[in-house]
């Protein structure tokens, strides 16, 4: 298991991923990363089927979701396809991207990250 976890030194980034499965949920991630041995999801944020956000990684800390950025970035995970979000998951992560925006007003980009499998 995972013990402290680094702390992010610069945020360039917010990464947004599309599970293209509603009906994945936060508690089957948290599964799925301890049978990986690691102790805690590598999203930063959640945003579920209803609408509702949760936090996963502490934001401070280097995520564990997409290797080629996690160094330099904040992720967030929706459980839906980018075209069929719920009313609910829209305007939790239009909040969510405001906020983020206003924490790191010099990060360059929000990226996509589309589920392809």
């Amino acid at each position: 298991m995972e013990n402290e976890l680094p702390a992010r030194q610069t945020t360039k980034v917010v990464l947004v991923h599309f599970s293209g499965d509603e009906t994945l949920s936060y508690d089957r991630m948290n599964k799925q990363s301890l049978r990986k041995g690691i102790s805690e999801t590598g999203y930063h944020y959640i945003i579920e089927r209803d609408g509702k956000l949760l936090m996963g990684r502490h934001q401070s800390k280097v995520g564990s979701h997409y290797q080629e950025y996690d160094a330099m970035n904040v992720g967030i995970w929706v459980a839906a396809n980018r075209d069929d979000m719920s009313e609910e998951q829209s305007v939790a992560l239009t909040l969510i991207l405001d906020k983020l925006q206003a924490d790191y007003s010099s990060s360059e980009s929000i990226k996509y990250v589309y589920r392809t499998e």
